[in-house]
């Protein structure tokens, strides 16, 4: 097994091999079911009706729905450009990315006019809206834009052929701190970040769940467009739900799934059911992957796989299930180089932590850039290796641990510290719905550690019973001495926990200190 060769590495490739899995390969969302030749012939007909062009941008500000599936394969094959935006924009994150990618067209709920209406004067390129579902009177400034029905969208239009290293999209990332910036993603890069032809699974007679957003990669490639590589039935949910989890994949037969660690958490949380593995779950692959792999997959029947990727570099690393340990991102995937490096560039060696660089092997499997930014561009490609910014470590087989941004990093008592490896650690106490660990400035010049904390719904948090929860299983010099308990932590609309606010807030009148407790800890306990 292996993935084609750099020619056959589209989205139109891909779509013609799966054709020939004829009415096997289907379509559904909660409003029905389309077998993928009737989802061919309709995507091409939305796009008729759009009148895409060749290269030029086309944004989508789309709910999970076949609708929005259907939009994005009709853009992309007929040599558009796709610009899926994150559904929780609004404002000044939207009016950006709106004016950034310079779409002259969006294709938007009928829900969200109301923030399109808000920014019409900041998007001036923007001049068609196509409205998903029924528009409100008066939902846009009058005369402001054309604005056309999703339903009347219907014209004919045939596919383009694409190279490899045409573009496929425009995906905007999200940082902590400034604007969202638009990566540029070739056609072979989309491909080689969908595809696990080089795994078993999946394969002809799985069933795919998607429940993360179609505006996301992870739900757009890794989920939906993976199915079409692999020519299997995809299940479209609105999105993830702890509770109707399990019933829909019961429900519709699912085989195979792609989780977010937080997910699996969240699954795990819940009170143990006689039924649990009683499901045709069969493989769930996650990022990253479940802390405790043991118990999860015993208790639901599921075998678990890791992987890692990120819009700029793709899917580099992977698990298959007979290898997998908890907490790894998995193995260096065929066709790319990486390196792990300190701070002054040089490699660093096993259980050491360093930052993630890659360089890829086959051309444009990684993206061409960051759109109308060529000196961000710059400042991350570097003699052919492009700098991820997250920190990860490798054991002596060779997996790879995600253990943190660069930026967020820490350093205690002469340690490098994990924040993401002290907060999943904290989010096993029963207590706790989520956290952030940041550093606050010492007395000692190196870091002290502080962790916000969210607290399940009806529970509460006593910071020292916390404490002596983490003495037990956290080395003596990663224990937070700040404790603090608030309602939710900020985020940005893509749901990153804002952590420089966090750094900034410092120690407050609400921060407890373990030390003004009292409460030391040692090497020895």
């Amino acid at each position: 097994m292996g993935l084609p060769d750099l020619e056959d590495r589209t989205l139109l490739a891909a779509v013609e091999r799966a054709l020939d899995g004829g009415d096997a390969v289907t379509q559904t969302d909660r409003d029905g079911t389309w077998t993928l030749a009737e989802a061919y012939e309709r995507s091409l007909r939305l796009a008729g009706g759009l009148g895409v062009r060749a290269d030029r941008p086309v944004a989508l500000l789309l709910d999970n729905s076949l609708d929005a599936v259907h939009v994005w394969l009709g853009v992309v094959l007929t040599g558009g450009v796709e610009v899926p935006v994150n559904t929780a924009y609004k404002g000044a994150f939207l009016a950006h990315v709106l004016r950034d990618c310079g779409a002259d067209t969006l294709v938007v709920e009928a829900h969200y006019l109301d923030r399109l209406a808000r920014v019409a004067d900041e998007v001036p390129a923007l001049r068609t809206v196509v409205v998903r579902g029924p528009v409100p009177e008066d939902a846009l400034p009058p005369g402001r834009f054309r604005v056309v029905s999703l339903d009347d969208l219907d014209a004919p239009a045939s596919p383009v052929r694409r190279g490899p290293g045409d573009l496929h999209a425009i995906m905007y990332t999200s940082g902590t701190t400034g604007l969202s910036k638009g990566v540029l993603i070739p056609h072979a890069h989309a491909y080689t970040y969908a595809s696990r032809e080089h795994q078993e699974r999946p394969h002809r007679g799985d069933r795919a769940l998607v429940t993360l957003p179609v505006f996301h990669l992870a739900g757009q490639w890794y989920g939906v467009y993976q199915s079409l590589i692999h020519a299997i039935p995809c299940v479209l949910e609105p999105g993830f739900s702890v509770t109707g989890f399990w019933p829909t994949v019961r429900e519709h037969g699912i085989t195979v799934t792609v989780l977010l660690g937080a997910m699996a958490e969240l699954l795990a949380q819940r009170a143990p059911a006689p039924d649990d593995a009683d499901n045709p779950l069969e493989l769930a692959i996650m990022a990253p992957l479940a802390s405790d792999v043991g118990t999860f997959r015993q208790r639901f029947g599921v075998d678990l796989a890791a992987v890692y990727g990120m819009s700029e570099i793709g899917a580099v690393l992977d698990g298959p299930p007979e290898t997998v340990v908890g907490g790894e991102a998995g193995f260096p995937r065929e066709g790319y180089d990486l390196r792990l490096v300190d701070v002054d560039g040089r490699d660093v060696g096993a259980g050491e932590i360093g930052e993630l660089l890659v360089r890829p092997q086959v051309p444009h499997t990684v993206m061409a850039g960051y759109h109308g930014r060529p000196e961000e561009t710059a400042r991350v490609v570097r003699d052919g290796w492009l700098h991820t910014g997250d920190a990860f470590r490798t054991d002596d087989a060779g997996r790879f641990f995600f253990c943190d941004r660069m930026k967020d990093a820490l350093r205690r008592r002469g340690e490098n510290i994990s924040s993401f490896e002290v907060e999943r650690t904290v989010n096993e106490h029963p207590a706790i719905y989520e956290s952030a660990v940041v550093a606050v400035p010492s007395a000692l010049t190196e870091d002290e550690i502080k962790v916000v904390v969210v607290p399940q719904p009806d529970a509460t948090v006593d910071p020292a019973e916390l404490i002596a929860f983490l003495v037990d299983r956290l080395p003596y010099f990663m224990v937070p001495r700040y404790v603090e308990v608030a309602d939710a932590l900020p985020k940005t609309p893509t749901h990153k926990v804002q952590k420089n606010l966090l750094r900034d807030a410092g120690v407050g009148p609400a921060t407890w200190d373990r030390e003004a407790a009292g409460i030391r800890v040692t090497r020895h306990g």
